[in-house]
């Protein structure tokens, strides 16, 4: 195997042994590692997977790979970061076309040259390629005024499991007659295809940025309030609740029980609307007893938040579980509480997007960790948010967890018909096998 795919993208995009390594996961190390050059050696790539029955797992710098059921099995993982190009780029007209192994932080920097920016800020921020934010649906807590990543993009180019070379959207706000394709592949981790190319939309970096931050008594106050100024006149970038954590704390080295629930509120726009806004939020805050009610500004506004984007990600270098809930926004507060009153949680921590009703629950796993009752207790939450018609997916998890717990939970109804579209996109099932939702 390895050599015929060095004679289809040659030795030097084919990692050695050693390098495999770094893109194992979930206990599975691959057979190889390709990072095709264009977009022919990728469709000359699945071809051959086809005729060798070998399964194919996308990825881009590797930062999500984790995500996802126990695989069937790991023959070849196929990274898009030698496809980093920006494409075309058209500052009046707020569009832009990249190659989808580009990094965020790196196109970032080059809208930033035009004042502009993607407004999505995903986790692992300094690693994350485009292609695959958008094939995770990643987003980040500008959500709440912005949308997700399925909101930004425009168009897609993309490599499906047979080599073929599809297209959809375009460059223009709107540009859809009959059905939104691109939908079908933004968050479909890769098991309908490879993305190459995507167009996005962007917008104006912000004149000035704010944040406010204050602490509460109890996380119903917080979380309250937190609706409060979502409703408001004030139109908030984020409004995010920390429950056993302080993004100020740099490492959150504090102890839990020292870390009051915080909400911390960020605003952007010209300085004028800011100010406004900032003193509008200062008094929603104070009149529902906010304590220590502290305003960012300049420098630090972009240090915290950073801290606030990677919340998910900060203990890449540690055994953890982390759970994402989606609720109904006002159900964030009584899932919250629950969780810290729980026994087996007594270190987690919290981050919610109260505007979006999404909360992240961060376990640490301990050595002596009982992996079952583990997955029962999460089970437990899941139907707990399924009677509130909500959800909770795993997103990391070590693999001995994954072994007792579906990491998507249930699909109801649609499991049908995801199958019939994967059968269709991916007749020989070879993209990402087992890793999806039902183990799709």
């Amino acid at each position: 195997m390895y050599d015929k795919l060095k004679g289809i993208v040659g030795e030097s995009s084919l990692l050695s042994e050693e390098q495999v390594a770094a893109y194992g996961f979930d206990g599975y190390v691959p057979k190889a590692v390709v990072l095709p050059t264009s977009v022919y050696e990728m469709q000359a790539v699945l071809q051959f997977a086809v005729t060798q029955g070998l399964s194919v797992v996308p990825t881009g710098a590797g930062t999500k790979l984790g995500i996802g059921n126990l695989p069937q099995k790991v023959d070849v993982v196929l990274a898009t970061t030698s496809l980093n190009s920006v494409v075309e780029y058209e500052p009046a007209d707020l569009t832009v076309t990249v190659e989808s192994g580009i990094r965020l932080r790196d196109l970032q920097t080059e809208l930033a040259k035009h004042r502009q920016y993607l407004v999505l800020n995903p986790p692992y921020a300094d690693r994350c390629t485009i292609g695959g934010v958008v094939a995770t649906n990643a987003s980040g807590s500008f959500r709440l005024r912005h949308g997700t990543t399925r909101n930004q993009v425009l168009g897609l180019r993309v490599v499906r499991a047979d080599g073929t070379v599809v297209k959809s959207g375009g460059k223009v706000v709107k540009n859809v007659a009959g059905y939104d394709l691109n939908k079908l592949y933004i968050g479909a981790f890769g098991t309908l295809g490879i993305i190459t190319e995507v167009t996005l939309k962007l917008s104006p970096i912000p004149m000035q940025q704010a944040i406010l931050t204050a602490d509460f008594q109890d996380v119903q106050d917080a979380a309250d309030t937190g609706l409060d100024i979502v409703g408001s006149q004030t139109l908030p970038m984020f409004v995010n609740l920390f429950v056993n954590s302080d993004p100020t704390r740099a490492g959150n080295e504090s102890p839990a029980d020292e870390n009051k629930p915080m909400l911390v509120v960020g605003f952007g726009g010209d300085p004028e609307t800011v100010a406004w806004q900032l003193t509008q939020c200062q008094g929603i805050m104070e009149q529902k007893g906010a304590i220590g009610v502290t305003i960012i500004e300049d420098e630090s506004v972009q240090h915290l938040q950073e801290t606030v984007q990677e919340f998910s990600a900060a203990h890449r270098n540690t055994e953890i579980v982390v759970a994402k809930l989606n609720l109904r926004r006002t159900d964030i507060a009584e899932f919250a509480a629950q969780i810290v009153e729980t026994n087996w949680t007594s270190d987690v921590q919290m981050m919610a997007l109260l505007g979006n009703g999404v909360l992240y629950v961060i376990i640490p796993i301990a050595s002596d960790t009982d992996y079952p009752s583990l997955a029962n207790m999460l089970t437990q939450l899941r139907q707990a948010a399924m009677s509130k018609q909500g959800n909770l997916i795993i997103e990391v998890a070590p693999p001995e967890l994954k072994r007792y717990i579906d990491v998507w939970g249930s699909t109801e109804g649609t499991l049908n018909l995801m199958k019939q579209i994967k059968a269709q996109f991916d007749p020989a099932g070879l993209l990402n096998p087992g890793r999806f939702v039902s183990s799709i």
